[in-house]
């Protein structure tokens, strides 16, 4: 007699899931607004999640606009401050999932950062999106930044603006 032996090993099969997930990509644009208040240098935060997360003002980009301008728009809309941008300072980008009619959503969010100076206005919440907005002294908003990713951000825009600082007088 002679036998055989297979060297073929079944393959495992993923089993299907009850529903495939959606993908989805965002592309979002904002900024880091600095002022110099009574020689103190303060960044605006953005308080959103019922207070509980303290981010970054920013928003998704309208089809025409260019990243600055949303930068620009999403500020305003978000706090009530106008400001203008001063430079670029890269994007982040991040993932997370949310529910949309009970199918999971991925979403790949792409956020572009602007050093933004202040330039006229008092915080003013937009109460459909942000639950509040606030000047913090810079080491404060460091620590209440709720990611680190933003975290960053902030301190590459303080590098830019020690920087600028030192290349132009204060105005």
């Amino acid at each position: 007699m002679h036998f055989t032996t297979s060297s073929r090993r079944r393959r495992k099969t993923k089993k299907p899931s009850a529903r495939p997930t959606v993908k989805r990509r965002v592309v979002s644009a904002g900024g880091v607004v600095l002022r110099s208040n009574a020689g103190a240098l303060e960044a605006l935060l953005i308080a959103i999640k019922e207070g509980r997360m303290w981010s970054l003002p920013k928003g998704q980009v309208e089809q025409g606009e260019r990243y600055p301008q949303t930068a620009v728009r999403e500020v305003r809309e978000e706090t009530g401050i106008e400001a203008r941008v001063l430079a670029p300072l890269g994007s982040i980008r991040y993932h997370f999932t949310v529910k949309d009619d009970a199918t999971p959503v991925t979403v790949t969010k792409e956020v572009h950062h602007f050093l933004m100076k202040y330039v006229s206005g008092q915080p003013r919440p937009q109460k459909e999106e942000v639950d509040d907005a606030a000047w913090f002294p810079v080491s404060e908003a460091l620590t209440r930044l709720s990611h680190q990713n933003e975290r960053d951000v902030l301190l590459k825009a303080l590098a830019r603006w020690e920087i600028g600082a030192k290349v132009s007088p204060a105005s």
